[in-house]
């Protein structure tokens, strides 16, 4: 127990306390923000810069090219709703822009071919013009009205480009395809630069990597400033930052534009590598995606973006059925031993991790043993040609040989899951191991009947498991600061 001094905050005194009781995760965080911020700029891009060294698969690539691109309109996202605290929910729609822009300035749909060195800024300028605008309302609103009016503005922008191919100005006969409608616009310019041109994969990763870096650098400056500082004043009371004097209403539009500007700069560039753009590449569900990123590295962190864009994009990837290593599944592989890892960082004191697991695996022996007495022709059997894990999973889960019976029982577990991992964040922390036990077995059975065939509802569960698991755990995120507030 803590004495605090004379004169000494509370807890400052409890900083020793604190430190002792970090678990690895929060001892690498800390460790990792004490170093040179150089050096963790250096760290963050080494092994990135060197990937098409190491492989020349354009698969991992494009991936590796994916998380480049989540990282920096999450980094923008940020900015509106990490450092100015507006809950932006039209942000996609600036992303939608700078693609649609893009595709009708340098494709042949009105045979115009805007040089990339215009086009490309242009359309930065373009969404920042119309984050104002979106912006003005943010001066009367606020929480869930200023949500309610920038998630309309998304969606009237989906809408807008999904029917703009029969447009019909007054005083013309002559219809016009805007936008392709929900064929969308194809065969669009590729990046031309000083005479290069970004014609590969591996081009078009090193553009997205650059712009990360950029992005990164130039958003930690504008957060050091007092532009910044500014920003997070307003963020935790607008009211005692307009009486200091701080221009509220005037940084909020700048926060906006900022955001919307990267966005609609990151849109040409999207469209560009892809050659195409289609309304549904700026859905919502894009925009859930990219909030997922921002609350599971932590709102308001720069790194924490990168993290949570890395996880978020790379995740589904690897749980992906079909990748084989020395024969056996990689995504089998991933979820169990991910499982196992997030239980060993989870659970303290470790030594709770041994009978949880024993307990887990003697019962599950049982049960099998028992169903496989009680109908031994309706499980499945292990079999030679399967990889060693699903030999063992067959003798410790009763997986019905039936199809749909076990679709039915998966989609049961999964509800039961859910309820489950509620539960485990609302009982005392001596009554969890029961309830956890039986929670990691329906996952289990929830992955080999459903999760495993189907790779987007594993994608949806896992996340929404892991966003409820850390916002008990650890509320601010992953690299995100802890705020203290004073009653």
């Amino acid at each position: 127990m803590s004495v605090d001094k004379f004169g000494q905050d509370e807890w400052v005194s409890q900083v020793g306390t604190r430190r002792r009781d970090e678990t690895r995760l929060q001892l690498f965080i800390r460790r990792l923000r004490e170093l040179p911020r150089l050096v963790q700029i250096g760290l963050l891009i080494a092994l990135p810069l060197a990937l098409p060294l190491l492989t020349a698969n354009d698969y991992v690539l494009r991936v590796a090219g994916l998380i480049c691109l989540y990282s920096v309109l999450a980094l923008g996202l940020n900015i509106v709703v990490g450092f100015v605290g507006l809950l932006d929910l039209g942000y996609v729609a600036f992303f939608g822009m700078g693609g649609y822009g893009y595709a009708l300035l340098s494709s042949a749909q009105f045979n115009i071919h805007v040089p990339t060195l215009i086009s490309v800024p242009l359309m930065g300028l373009l969404a920042a013009g119309m984050g104002i605008l979106l912006g003005l309302p943010s001066l009367r609103l606020s929480g869930d009205y200023l949500a309610i009016v920038t998630l309309g503005f998304g969606q009237v922008f989906v809408q807008l480009t999904t029917a703009m191919n029969r447009v019909q100005f007054p005083g013309s006969d002559q219809v016009i395809n805007l936008t392709g409608g929900p064929n969308g616009i194809p065969d669009l310019d590729r990046l031309h630069v000083f005479g290069l041109s970004a014609s590969s994969v591996t081009a078009y990763y090193y553009v997205l990597l650059a712009s990360l870096v950029i992005v990164l650098i130039f958003v930690y400056r504008l957060n050091q400033s007092r532009l910044g500082r500014a920003w997070r004043a307003i963020r935790e009371d607008s009211l005692a930052a307009e009486a200091m004097g701080i221009p509220t209403n005037r940084l909020r539009l700048l926060g906006f534009a900022i955001g919307a500007g990267i966005a609609g700069i990151m849109g040409a560039i999207f469209a560009a590598w892809q050659q195409s753009v289609f309304p549904g590449n700026f859905d919502v569900t894009l925009l859930i995606t990219l909030y997922a990123m921002v609350v599971l590295g932590g709102v308001g962190s720069l790194y924490g973006m990168v993290l949570g864009a890395f996880v978020i994009t790379a995740l589904p990837e690897v749980l992906r059925p079909g990748t084989q290593i020395a024969g056996m599944e990689l995504a089998q592989i991933a979820f169990y031993g991910g499982t196992l890892a997030l239980l060993t960082i989870l659970i303290r004191p470790r030594w709770r991790l041994v009978p949880i697991l024993a307990a887990l695996a003697v019962g599950g022996v049982i049960i099998h043993a028992v169903f496989a007495g009680l109908a031994p022709d309706a499980l499945l059997v292990p079999d030679e040609k399967l990889s060693l894990i699903s030999n063992l999973v067959q003798h410790w889960l009763p997986i019905p040989l039936n199809v749909p019976l076990a679709t039915n029982l998966g989609n049961l577990a999964f509800f039961a899951v859910v309820i489950l991992l509620v539960l485990l964040t609302q009982v005392p922390k001596n009554a969890r191991i029961f309830p956890l036990i039986v929670t990691l077995y329906l996952l289990a059975f929830v992955w080999e009947t459903r999760l495993s065939k189907e790779p987007s509802t594993t994608n949806l569960l896992l996340t929404g498991a892991m966003l409820v698991i850390l916002m008990n755990y650890r509320p601010q995120g992953l690299f995100g600061q802890r705020r203290v507030e004073i009653a």
